[in-house]
């Protein structure tokens, strides 16, 4: 067997190998001097980081955190609000029928003042090649001869 890797040492000095494993490399252990070296190497340094202080925090964040990982309470929800299926066509009805009621009532203002308050001659008088107060650029043009057909 090939010597193993360093990590494959440190594996079996903190025994999380699967147990073959863990039994195949003892074996080799027991033949060869350079790998227990190697492990004696790695269990001293195990060792002396053991021996170290562990360092103090100036301030304690634990209730911080543990504040941060309560569940909050949820806020109680409300019913979504009961739909109507015309509700959206209330609008658009509405306006439809304001603009039918100011047609027929605009158009009754028109035909209803017309008749009454304009004699026919008047109307007529639009189709005049002049309009009223304007200026005439010839006489014959203005007043039409009265013998024509």
């Amino acid at each position: 067997m090939t010597c193993p890797t360093t990590e494959a040492l440190s594996a079996y000095a903190d025994h999380m190998l699967a147990p073959t494993e863990q039994m195949r490399l003892g074996q080799h252990l027991q033949g060869c001097s350079a790998c227990q070296h190697r492990l004696a190497e790695l269990a001293a340094l195990q060792q002396a980081l053991r021996t170290l202080p562990s360092p103090a925090l100036g301030l304690d964040l634990a209730p911080r955190i543990e504040g941060r990982l309560r569940p909050r309470p949820q806020p109680r929800r409300r019913p979504p609000p009961r739909t109507r299926p015309w509700a959206g066509w209330v609008p658009a009805g509405l306006a439809a029928g304001m603009a039918l009621a100011s047609g027929v009532w605009l158009g009754g203002l028109l035909l209803g003042s017309a008749t009454a308050s304009t004699p026919p001659a008047a109307r007529v008088r639009v189709f005049d090649p002049v309009p009223p107060g304007g200026l005439c650029a010839a006489t014959e043009l203005c007043r039409p001869l009265k013998g024509l057909p």
